[in-house]
């Protein structure tokens, strides 16, 4: 073995001498890992200008490190250090955290978009039953509604593992503007959390949205609804990296940044109810479409920190679902437990390209990440119990699960009310 003093360039420059020679396998680094691994001679050389490069080492690629020999181990490790079955350091570096900001709002829940307009099933005109739910609504209605969706991603080849909670808070008033016809507006406060797996950081959402919307009846059956929305947000991201500076001790340093951007949707709609005396089925369908965009930022914190080029990301995802319940009716109002079942497909949210840099890198070298392409078909289950007492007050409380999507598992509560005069 060369017994060589430590020296940052070894542990480094050695890694990447395996990769750019081909020796590492796809079985141990991912493709953005060794992207990444790419750009690293470029930092080192801005960061450690004086350096004492080993024998062999050149400062520009490709690296001539004597692969045939073990590769010197970090002072305080032990065992030589097998650079071609140990991604560790890579892992800590690679930035696939980033693409979590757009999976929080396109893929933990489906890429749905909440339709406040039939949030009880309470479409213009239609009557619930024989109880005290069944007098005329007023056309004026104020009503609010949290939920809350939990879950994680797993890691993959592409991006990074995270457990998620996120938490909306939305109210709105709508108003009768005939018979068969109701209009309305919402505002909305979403928080998200995610907390990537192996303590490598976590990432916040704040979002603001304003949406407005609308629901007809063709018929007493038939019916259309639709909705159109817009909204800003801003990160908070946080990345924990462990790496070797210029001692022979791992340094961890955390690279942060807070960048903001802004989405809009539309979703459309419509569906039949099939009623026999207190059962009805109702089969629907929906399209829904988002935008949103992610600015360009930079990291601080850390010599490792990066620079992201904008993100733009594009969901249309058409929904089919069936949709069964059943009036109750008592003296104080009426009872309505429901099911509902929906096949989603996504047609435009795919693999994402990014392009990426180190912050220090004087030589302002890019490299690209990549991510996970979407699921294209998937499904959402959902159970739901609301009721309707006297005096134009409804409450319902509502279960929702995803199911079928690779990598993510999301469940979702939901707690509304809604007061009429």
């Amino acid at each position: 073995m060369l017994n060589l003093k430590f020296n940052p360039a070894i542990s480094w420059l050695g890694l990447i001498s395996v990769l750019a020679t081909g020796q590492a396998t796809a079985n141990c680094y991912t493709p953005n890992q060794m992207a990444t691994a790419g750009a690293l001679g470029s930092l080192y050389r801005s960061l450690y200008k004086n350096i004492d490069f080993p024998p062999g080492i050149g400062i520009d690629p490709p690296y001539q490190y004597p692969i045939d020999q073990p590769f010197p181990t970090p002072i305080g490790t032990g065992n030589n250090y097998d650079y071609e079955c140990d991604s560790s350091l890579l892992q800590s570096i690679t930035p696939d955290q980033v693409f979590a900001m757009g999976s929080l709002a396109t893929r933990v829940n489906g890429g749905k978009i909440t339709q406040p307009s039939d949030y009880f099933g309470l479409k213009p005109g239609q009557k619930m039953g024989s109880g005290a739910g069944d007098a005329d609504f007023p056309p004026l209605s104020f009503w609010s509604k949290i939920d809350s969706d939990f879950g994680s991603t797993g890691t993959t080849v592409s991006e990074s593992g995270y457990d998620f909670n996120n938490h909306n808070f939305m109210f709105g008033a709508d108003y009768r503007l005939l018979d068969n016809w109701v209009a309305g507006g919402s505002f909305a406060y979403r928080h998200n959390t995610a907390e990537f797996d192996a303590g490598r950081g976590e990432t916040t959402n704040d979002t603001y949205t304003g949406t407005i919307y609308t629901a007809y009846n063709i018929t007493d059956a038939a019916y259309v609804n639709a909705s159109a929305s817009y909204g800003g947000f801003s990160y908070d991201t946080r990345r924990n990296i462990t790496f070797f500076g210029d001692t022979a001790t791992p340094q961890t340093s955390t690279a942060k940044a807070t960048p903001d951007g802004g989405q809009y949707a539309f979703s459309w709609g419509g569906g039949y109810d099939f009623r026999h005396h207190g059962l009805t089925v109702s089969p629907y369908a929906r399209g829904e479409y988002m935008n949103l965009d992610i600015d360009a930022y930079s990291e601080s914190g850390s010599d490792l920190a990066m620079r992201f080029g904008e993100q733009n990301i594009e969901s249309l995802i058409s929904t089919v679902g069936v949709q069964t319940n059943y009036v109750f009716s008592f003296p104080w109002g009426v009872l309505i437990p429901q099911l509902r079942g929906e096949w989603h497909h996504q047609f435009m949210d795919g693999r994402r390209q990014l392009e990426t840099g180190f912050v220090n890198d004087s030589s302002n070298q890019t490299f690209t990440l990549a991510s996970d392409g979407a699921t294209r078909d998937y499904y959402t289950f959902g159970a739901e119990v609301s009721s309707v007492f006297q005096g134009g007050i409804s409450a319902f409380l509502a279960y929702e699960t995803l199911q079928g999507y690779s990598a993510v598992n999301s469940n979702k509560l939901m707690l509304g009310a809604r007061l009429e005069f």
